[in-house]
């Protein structure tokens, strides 16, 4: 039987993995095709990029479920098509093959749960019921797909974060992360919404999460000095996964250009700055993985020699 998360984190640095949807769009991903219908049109190839990401020593993988509440999903045709408890459990079904075909047993398998793309009011018609409703069916779903632990991530409104929060403390007693993302501005960081880290740290530790941080929007040089201002504000364990730099976009695609390299020397200051648990979102790939798994396992390596 696994460990729980929750008692990892505490020991030693732990490595969730990098993008989905990068890799589906390298993979063929169509324009008008959305990565959850992957789950079902090609199994295979989302297994595959969970083995990719589980070689390069991921310890955790996200389950390609990012946009799979039902309101996210009936917003496009191809989404419409799909039933979202489906999508769920054949998105935890596969990662946890993955880790059979891969005979890591013992890495974990995250349920992945991304922002519905709706605004609450006075923006848009979302209200904290319907959100609720929607991250309640996605988190059972992926409770009975048996996931280890649950990531809310890419939440730039701290309502709807605190609505998915809650949604999974109802169904489930597994680790739950909660990620929200952050630009830089002059005067700070903020959410789209205008959440700071002050507030989304303290509401969130209130509301039970076990892992806090962020993820997307800022790059790895400038998510570095967000992560001293978070670990002053708790001693909760931080999770963070920032872009693969800035996106140029050709052909109206956007195309990451950081090296693996630069990019793992970001991530050491997120290290040096206390941060518990480390990844990729946009743009990053097994071979950002790979070098994040060197990173971490020389650290590690110098601080048990600090000890001995």
């Amino acid at each position: 039987m696994k460990e729980d998360i929750r008692k990892i984190i505490r020991q030693r640095k732990v490595l969730f993995d990098g993008g989905m949807g990068s890799m589906l769009i390298a993979a063929g991903l169509g324009e008008r095709e959305i990565p959850e219908q992957w789950n079902f049109l090609h199994p295979e190839k989302v297994i595959d990029i969970h083995i990719a990401y589980l070689a390069a020593g991921a310890d955790v993988i996200q389950t390609n479920s990012f946009g799979a509440t039902s309101i996210k999903l009936s917003a496009s045709e191809a989404g419409k098509a799909l039933d979202p408890a489906e999508v769920n459990e054949k998105a935890a079904g596969l990662a946890f093959e993955a880790l059979e075909r891969a005979k890591a047993p013992d890495r974990y398998v995250a349920g992945d749960i991304g922002p519905t793309g709706e605004f609450f009011a006075p923006v848009g018609r979302l209200t904290e019921k319907r959100a609720r409703e929607a991250f309640r069916e996605q988190a059972e779903a992926l409770e009975r797909g048996g996931v280890d632990l649950f990531l809310i991530e890419t939440m730039y409104d701290l309502r709807e974060a605190v609505e998915a929060l809650r949604a999974v403390k109802e169904v489930s007693k597994k680790p739950v992360a909660v990620e929200m993302t952050f630009d830089s501005k002059p005067k700070g960081y903020f959410t789209l919404m205008g959440d700071t880290p002050e507030k989304a740290a303290e509401i969130l530790s209130a509301e039970g999460a076990d892992l806090l941080g962020a993820n997307c929007t800022l790059s790895s040089d400038r998510i570095i000095q967000l992560a001293p201002r978070f670990r002053g504000l708790t001693d909760m364990p931080l999770l963070f996964q920032p872009n693969a730099g800035s996106p140029a976009f050709t052909h109206g695609k956007a195309v990451y250009r950081q090296s693996p390299e630069e990019f793992a020397r970001d991530i050491e200051k997120l290290l040096e700055a206390g941060i518990d648990a480390v990844g990729g979102c946009c743009g990053t790939t097994p071979d950002f993985t790979r070098e994040l798994r060197k990173l971490i396992d020389g650290y590690q390596q110098q601080a048990d020699d600090r000890e001995s």
